[in-house]
């Protein structure tokens, strides 16, 4: 599974100077007054999560893989969450879903929804987007979960790369901004070389690592509709996630590819 960005639609340009870099509020809990008016859809079931999960993650940390887990003491509960993740292997997705102490809904793009990986994907929640156009229904799909408290994860980069944080898409940001939700940053290490491209099964003689930090908020800009306000709040993040990169990785080393 590969879990990728919203396309940030295509806001209302700024009517006044200074309109799209101001900022008001943050977008935790002290601007939680969401401004979604999402399109309601239907409410997830997350009850496959609460029975199944527990299974599944013990079988693949200890029979399929070697994963060290760190930071789950970071994932707050009860509130809207975005979990963030640098994206170098397709393991990265099905490793946040799988090891948060929550339920997560990824963005993965429409190509993977066909057969019975397709299935297993609805079955699980998880949100198909098509990447070639800003896709609105994904977007209020997404923004519907987030108001009703879940969390969404996002891998802001776009497309499996080196997972080094070097440029992310503005989706992250729409979504942080409308969403009113923190981010929660989230280092998947050594998974490009548990799973390297073309092959078929992990390798257990890696051990990878998924180390979740702390959640943080973004501030609302004034115009949060304006193009370069939201490229703004994308760059904080994109900082910041690279932030908590660089910060794991140098803790017990590791490598994102």
């Amino acid at each position: 599974m590969t879990a990728d960005p919203l396309p940030a639609p295509d806001p209302a340009p700024s009517t006044s100077a200074g309109a799209g870099t101001g900022t008001g509020t943050s977008a935790g809990s002290a601007g939680r007054a969401a401004a979604h008016r999402g399109a309601q859809s239907p409410v997830y079931s997350d009850r496959p999560h609460r029975l199944l999960k527990p299974g599944v993650r013990a079988v693949l940390n200890r029979l399929v893989m070697r994963v060290d887990l760190e930071g789950v003491e970071n994932v707050p509960h009860g509130e809207p969450l975005i979990f963030a993740g640098n994206h170098s292997s397709w393991l990265d997705g099905p490793l946040v879903v799988i090891e948060a102490p929550r339920t997560v809904r990824c963005l993965v793009k429409s190509e993977m929804y066909t057969r019975i990986v397709g299935r297993m994907l609805l079955f699980s929640g998880q949100i198909p987007i098509d990447r070639g156009r800003p896709d609105r229904d994904a977007l209020h799909t997404a923004l519907d979960e987030l108001s009703r408290g879940g969390a969404i994860g996002v891998f802001p980069e776009g497309t499996r790369g080196s997972g080094e944080m070097a440029a992310v898409q503005h989706g992250i940001a729409y979504l942080a901004v409308h969403g009113r939700c923190r981010v929660l940053p989230v280092a998947c290490l050594n998974t490009a070389q548990a799973l390297p491209k073309g092959a078929r099964w992990p390798r257990r003689s890696v051990r990878v690592r998924v180390v979740f930090g702390n959640p943080f908020e973004v501030e609302v800009p004034a115009n949060p509709r304006s193009r370069r306000a939201l490229a703004a709040v994308a760059e904080d993040i994109r900082v910041r996630l690279l932030d908590h990169l660089e910060t794991a990785r140098a803790t017990h080393g590791g490598s994102t590819v």
